[in-house]
């Protein structure tokens, strides 16, 4: 895993499972996602939490896609995978708490989208920025991201590329469990953390599995619309130049 992925084992079966690869800022290169897989293989074969806490650096949860990775896929050198981190964390059998101090953009905020309960940050910034990029949403944005803030916002969001700051969407009355003061959100996510590990592991599998149904089905709808989706824009000629604008920035 390197230094990109760490675990941290807490008492009463609480894991620690921070995204840390400062010099790439928790982006999805290869390295991080194989590290990130690796991970969740640990987790799920060796440790067997009741409960993970999901929490990324302190400015930034997770950043979504890497430039290289999208500007292969406009040059048709690889396909789109990118389903495969949003259906691990959903079939993940520990319930997952995302503590997302920072801020989480387009990928990166889908991984939060997976999660069962979220609790995230008054001063940052949280956007589904695939637009602004040129190309369609990925990763289940499309279905999953109106669970987490309704509908009209979600639209919103994927429509327009906007980065919403945790405050303005806590005005909106969003469907997030908390938005708190970036200073209060790991301690928050970590006393849930406590109150899930109190349960029996069984059970907490058990609940954790029913309740992810409806997100596993939604992924379903997503495969089939997003993948089609995405060969007709990363196709289109002026998504590699939005692409490199938009790194450029």
């Amino acid at each position: 895993m390197g230094n990109r992925i760490i675990l941290e084992e807490k008492e009463d079966g609480i894991l620690l499972f921070k995204m840390q690869d400062i010099e790439g800022k928790n982006i999805f290169t290869d390295p991080f996602i194989a590290d990130f897989l690796e991970a969740l293989d640990k987790t799920e074969q060796k440790i067997q939490p009741k409960v993970i806490v999901l929490s990324g650096l302190a400015d930034v949860f997770c950043g979504g896609g890497e430039k290289k990775t999208l500007m292969d896929l406009c040059e048709g050198k690889i396909d789109v995978k990118d389903l495969v981190l949003s259906e691990r964390l959903l079939n993940t059998p520990a319930p997952v708490i995302a503590a997302m101090e920072g801020h989480a953009m387009g990928g990166g905020l889908v991984v939060g989208l997976c999660c069962d309960i979220v609790v995230a940050a008054e001063e940052s910034r949280y956007g589904a920025v695939f637009m602004n990029m040129g190309f369609t949403p990925g990763m289940g944005c499309t279905t999953l991201l109106q669970g987490l803030v309704g509908q009209f916002i979600a639209n919103e969001m994927m429509l327009t590329g906007k980065r919403f700051k945790g405050r303005e969407l806590k005005e909106k009355g969003v469907n997030i469990n908390y938005i708190l003061p970036k200073k209060k959100v790991a301690s928050k996510a970590y006393d849930i953390a406590v109150q899930i590990s109190e349960k029996n592991i069984q059970s907490l599998t058990l609940l954790k599995s029913a309740l992810s149904c409806g997100k596993k089905k939604l992924l379903v709808d997503a495969r089939l619309q997003e993948d089609m989706m995405h060969k007709i824009t990363f196709s289109l000629p002026e998504t590699k130049k939005t692409i490199q604008e938009f790194y450029a920035e």
